[in-house]
């Protein structure tokens, strides 16, 4: 498959993003101990996305792509599920990275799909 490359790099891209954004967005730190469980889902979920992204590179498989549009449902939900929605900037946060998540590996889902037939 050769155009699902590009997905993969953004994949991995939003993967780095979510590592670095509890720092960024400031989920950590002294006055943030009530957004620890955010700060730790979007840590792990930027790890396990960015394995999974840089995965991919090498793979013809269509697991990890499988793996981040349930991350990226996880990602939007979590705002709600771990009670952090009031906070505007981490809630997008979740909301978009979760939603570029589901459309790349969706899209890269899909035109696999259409290979197959």
């Amino acid at each position: 498959m050769k155009d699902r490359r590009w997905q993969d790099h953004i994949i991995f891209v939003v993967g780095l993003w979510l590592i670095v954004s509890p720092w960024s967005l400031g989920a950590l730190g002294p006055d943030a101990l009530p957004l620890g469980a955010a700060a730790w889902s979007f840590f792990f979920c930027g790890l396990v996305v960015a394995a999974l992204g840089g995965l991919a590179y090498a793979s013809r498989y269509v697991w990890e792509d499988r793996l981040d549009v349930l991350l990226g449902a996880w990602l939007i939900s979590s705002p709600w599920i771990l009670r952090f929605a009031d906070h505007a900037l981490l809630t997008w946060n979740a909301i978009l990275s979760g939603l570029a998540l589901m459309i790349l590996a969706g899209w890269v889902l899909w035109r696999k799909h259409l290979t197959d037939l």
